[in-house]
């Protein structure tokens, strides 16, 4: 049966949602099973061409962001050129790394028939653990087929790119992925003006505070659609708008009220209307609604600023952080086995001091510690099995014990913290027991915080707070103007190269093991040191001039 006739009898229905992906990528219990889903679902990949992809094949075309393209051989002889995604990419070098695969070696080495069965029984977990029995019948062509519904219905990437990436031999093989536009559709695509994201950037970018913030993207949003409001966080099971624009605010409970729920990050819309959850990470900052006299074709594309905009308030919160007068200082304790530091702190009887955390993305974060009382090598190989850690190394033995690293991503009280705008300034975490200090903005919603992190970790408790006011420094003059010059990548950088040992003689980390922690190229991550340096030297003796 050819690929159009098996999609002729789909129904609708039957197309993988973005949360039926993500179950089937929690039900992959291997790293070999994870990546069979994500290169049919994310690259585009058939089942025999998932077979003979080779590490040599990778080519990274484009750094800052870092871009990646995949040489993928074809059936019919010839190579085409598929787009290659970072965190996929990350998961190819981190899986023929360590299972020491050749540069000229196939990356799955089984074959077309065994992808198959594999990606089948994944398919089966996640019918088992969900109790959903659709899930049984879930293929590695439906995977191919959410990877072109994704690219053409959600991020309205142009049918000829898709064509090129996914292999396809005609522009017709992709018309049953395609709704077929009606006429506001057609006539709105014609004749709208597309969002003029120069007014946008700035709002994100410039302010200075999250009430601007807020008040600046209603103001550019209601002027391109008709109106725009944010609601703050419920408390107490009700919404109040933070920010209004095109709309008289009185209106707003009755629109509201007539609204069908939308989870984070999703949108629902009734009217023209469309809700978009603001997030970072795990912290949920409110929902954004953009309204209209008519009917909104852009959802999925404004979708994507409910994380925007929730980056860019976390980022407010930690500069207002750095340089506040009055701050509160929190301290935890958690005996939660879900985060994986306390577990192998349980099961080894060992002890973890944090020495840095450094972020490496908007989703990870590099963890240096020092690990005492357990062998290194059993205590990395058991993190880094866990849930929500992307991978660990030693990066050098010390008398008072071994500096590890970890890269995170999630199932951590730390990252939870660190998401909701805090600073982590210590954490000890010994015998199943974890002690976290952190710092937050004397303003923080402390009841929120603490919300989030023991809904995610019940097993937690706040034990102390007090407010209390900086004390002047000699240094604190040198650290604000390293504030102030220093972009967050460099600093990232800064911090990852020192505590990762990478200043150290002998070194403790090379170059390529930073950037590797760090999710980028060595390239890149040789620019942000030496720009980062640039400007640091520059403070330490413009005053002498």
């Amino acid at each position: 049966m050819s690929e159009a006739s098996v999609q002729e009898r789909r129904r609708e229905d039957e197309w993988l949602s973005r949360s039926d992906y993500e179950r089937l990528l929690e039900a992959a219990d291997t790293y070999r099973e994870r990546l069979l889903i994500r290169l049919g679902g994310e690259v585009g990949l058939r089942a025999v061409e998932t077979t003979g992809i080779r590490p040599e094949g990778i080519s990274h075309v484009r750094t800052d962001p870092d871009r990646f393209l995949l040489s993928v051989p074809e059936s019919g002889g010839g190579t085409r050129e598929a787009y290659l995604p970072a965190g996929v990419e990350r998961e190819l070098s981190r899986y023929t790394n360590s299972n020491g695969i050749g540069e000229r070696e196939r990356i799955i080495d089984v074959t077309p028939r065994r992808v198959q069965m594999l990606v089948r029984e994944v398919a089966d977990r996640a019918a088992d653990r969900t109790g959903e029995s659709r899930f049984v019948d879930v293929s590695a062509h439906d995977l191919r087929r959410y990877f072109a519904r994704t690219l053409l219905c959600e991020r309205d990437v142009s049918p000829r790119v898709v064509q090129s990436i996914g292999g396809w031999r005609s522009l017709e093989a992709l018309d049953p992925y395609l709704d077929a536009p009606n006429t506001d559709e057609i006539l709105d695509s014609l004749e709208a003006d597309r969002t003029d994201t120069t007014a946008l950037d700035s709002a994100l970018l410039d302010a200075s505070t999250r009430e601007q913030l807020e008040a600046e993207v209603c103001a550019v949003l209601a002027d391109r659609y008709g109106f725009a409001w944010i609601d703050a966080p419920e408390l107490d099971g009700e919404s109040a708008p933070s920010a209004v624009s095109g709309i008289d605010p009185t209106t707003i409970p009755s629109i509201r009220a007539g609204l069908d729920g939308g989870a984070a990050g999703r949108t629902g819309t009734q009217r023209g209307i469309v809700e978009i959850g603001i997030q970072y990470g795990e912290t949920r900052y409110g929902t954004l609604y953009v309204g209209a006299h008519g009917t909104i074709h852009e959802r999925e594309r404004l979708a994507l600023l409910g994380r925007r905009v929730g980056h860019a308030i976390t980022a407010i919160r930690r500069q207002k952080l750095l340089l506040a007068d009055t701050i509160l200082q929190l301290e935890f304790h958690s005996t939660d086995t879900r985060s994986a530091l306390v577990a192998a702190s349980e099961r080894f009887g060992c002890r973890f001091d944090l020495e840095s955390i450094v972020s490496a993305s908007e989703s990870a974060l590099v963890y240096y510690l020092t690990l005492s009382g357990a062998s290194a090598p059993a205590v990395i190989e058991y993190v880094s099995e866990r849930r929500g850690i992307e991978e660990g190394r030693l990066v050098e033995g010390r008398d008072s014990g071994a500096l590890v690293e970890f890269v995170v991503s999630g199932d951590c009280p730390l990252l939870s913290l660190t998401d909701d705008g805090a600073t982590v300034e210590e954490a000890t975490i010994k015998n199943g027991e974890a002690r976290v200090l952190a710092e937050c903005a004397y303003d923080t919603d402390l009841r929120a915080l603490v919300e989030r992190l023991t809904e995610a970790f019940p097993d937690t408790r706040l034990v102390g707070k007090q407010a209390t006011e900086r004390g002047a420094s000699t240094v604190d003059g040198f650290k604000q103007g390293a504030t102030e010059r220093l972009t967050d990548r460099q600093r990232a950088a800064l911090r990852a190269a020192y505590f990762g040992g990478y200043f150290d003689w002998p070194r403790g980390s090379t170059a390529e093991e930073v950037a590797d922690a760090m999710g980028v190229s060595s390239p890149t991550l040789h620019n942000h040191l030496r720009k980062g340096q640039r400007e640091l030297l520059e403070l330490l003796f413009e005053d002498e001039e």
